[in-house]
C-alpha cells in the first residue's frame, strides 16, 4: 500500500513544482524563495526512491540512491530557512533585506549543512529494511545531528509563518508549520511509513502557496 502513497507524493511534487513556476509572476531565479523548488525536486527525488525500491531489490545501486537521498536531504532541506528570510522581504519589512539580515541566514544555513554532512552523511551506515511493501535503507545508528537540524528549520518556518501572519495576515503558511510540528510530535501511531511524508506534502502545498501569494503581489 505505501508504495501507491509514495507514488502519488512523487506525483504531487511534480504538480506543485509546476503550478508554482506557472502562477508565480516573479520570475527572478536569484530570489531566495526559489530556494523551496529547490527543496521540491529533491523531495520528488526522494520519494521516487523510497517508492521503486522494491523494483530495483537489495544491492549496492539502491543503496547508493538512498545516500543520495541523505545527500541531498543534508545539503537543500536547510534552504528552507533562505526561502523564510525570502517571504520575509516580501512582507515589507525592510530589516529583512539588509546585508546584515542576509548574512546571519546564509550563515545558519551554511552551519546547519555542516552540522549535517559532519554529524549524519559522512558516518552514516544503512541496511535494507522491508516496511509495508516498501523497501528502502535506514541508518543503522540514529544520530542527533539530523534531528537538531529537522528541529530549527521547523521552528524557523513556525516563526516566520507567525510573523508572517501579524505582518500581512496570511495565516496558510504558519497553519503548515502548526500542522507538520504538531504530526511529528504526536506520539501518532500509524500502519505506514508514509505518515511524516505526507505531514511534508501538506507543508510544502502551503509553502507553495504563501510563494505565489507574496510574490505575485510584487
Amino acid at each position: 500500500m505505501d508504495f501507491y502513497f509514495y507514488l502519488v507524493f512523487t506525483l504531487s511534487y511534480l504538480i506543485l513544482l509546476i503550478v508554482g513556476f506557472v502562477k508565480r509572476r516573479e520570475k527572478n531565479i536569484m530570489s531566495l524563495t526559489f530556494f523551496l523548488y529547490l527543496v521540491i525536486v529533491g523531495l520528488i527525488v526522494d520519494n521516487a526512491i523510497i517508492a521503486f525500491g522494491k523494483f530495483i531489490g537489495t544491492d549496492s545501486l539502491l543503496e547508493n540512491l538512498h545516500l543520495f537521498r541523505y545527500w541531498t536531504h543534508a545539503v537543500i532541506t536547510p534552504t528552507l530557512i533562505l526561502f523564510c528570510l525570502g517571504v520575509l522581504q516580501k512582507s515589507g519589512k525592510k530589516y529583512f533585506s539588509t546585508a546584515r539580515a542576509i548574512w546571519i541566514t546564509f550563515t545558519c544555513t551554511c552551519v546547519l549543512i555542516l552540522i549535517e554532512i559532519i554529524t549524519v552523511v559522512a558516518v552514516i551506515e544503512l541496511k535494507p529494511v522491508l516496511e509495508y511493501g516498501i523497501l528502502h535503507y535506514v541508518p543503522v545508528k540514529k544520530t542527533a545531528g539530523s534531528i537538531l537540524m529537522i528541529i530549527i528549520v521547523s521552528l524557523i518556518l513556525l516563526v516566520t509563518g507567525f510573523l508572517v501572519y501579524i505582518f500581512t495576515s496570511w495565516k496558510w503558511m504558519l497553519v503548515g508549520a502548526i500542522i507538520m510540528g504538531i504530526g511529528s510530535a504526536l506520539p501518532i501511531k500509524v500502519e505506514s511509513t508514509a505518515f511524516t511524508n505526507a505531514l511534508e506534502l501538506v507543508l510544502m502545498i502551503s509553502l507553495v502557496a504563501t510563494d505565489i501569494t507574496f510574490s505575485n503581489k510584487e
